[in-house]
């Protein structure tokens, strides 16, 4: 019909009605993709949307990959499953072209999933057909409660274009093990770490926080949030 039945992009936020329907039937699983289907989430048997990073091993796993490559955004939960892991600036470009060179499989929180032994694209179909033959031997629910809950918060501040030179200097003064800024900055701690970077689609700031505990992990965004307010607060 030409009209997308709920807003395209596959966040939990606008999967209400798949919840619900996963629900309603007994399904054993519910797929949403975007509006081209380059990207695949899903919903498990037990109505609970699943994350990007969980999916990530998920997937990896029903690969036999050994090999990863995902985006700086992504949880550290895939080195804690023991996977050999690269870490490139977010967009699933920068995915395909070090798939290029190294790696068995790809992908970034957001849902873009890249199998290199199919295509080199992002394949939400290509991902939602493996999935599928991963629940043929294990209920989703199970494979979900076996791995780890990683304590991420993710969001993001309208109406910039990018950190800016104030904001990365204030970030800069936090004390971080370590700052990587590949994309945005990345700010390393012995408990957790912070990304602050600007959306490649929107006027905005994105900001991702880890830590060892949930609040933790509200703690650094909550960081990264009052440092970017000020800012805005001083015109700068």
């Amino acid at each position: 019909e030409g009209v997308f039945p709920r807003p395209p992009e596959p966040l939990e936020q606008n999967l209400d009605e798949l919840k619900a329907r996963v629900a309603e039937f007994g399904a054993d699983m519910g797929l949403a993709h975007d509006g081209d289907a380059d990207r695949l989430m899903i919903i498990d048997n037990l109505g609970r949307f699943v994350s990007g990073d969980k999916l990530l091993v998920i997937l990896a796993r029903s690969l036999g990959a050994r090999n990863v490559v995902t985006t700086v955004d992504a949880s550290r939960g895939l080195e804690e499953a023991g996977f050999n892991v690269r870490y490139t600036p977010v967009g699933d470009n920068y995915i395909s072209a070090y798939l290029k060179n190294w790696g068995e499989f790809g992908g970034e929180p957001s849902g873009s999933w890249v199998f290199p032994g199919v295509s080199m694209c992002p394949d939400g179909v290509y991902a939602a057909a493996r999935l599928l033959s991963v629940i043929n031997d294990n209920r989703l629910s199970d494979l979900v409660d076996a791995l780890p809950s990683y304590r991420v918060v993710r969001g993001s501040i309208e109406g910039f274009s990018g950190p800016g030179s104030r904001i990365t200097a204030r970030l800069r003064q936090l004390n971080a093990v370590n700052t990587d800024e590949t994309d945005g900055i990345r700010l390393t701690f012995n408990d957790g770490w912070l990304l602050v970077r600007h959306s490649g689609t929107e006027p905005k700031i994105r900001i991702t926080a880890e830590g060892v505990s949930m609040q933790r992990a509200e703690e650094l965004y909550d960081t990264a949030v009052n440092i970017i307010e000020t800012v805005k607060q001083e015109g700068v």
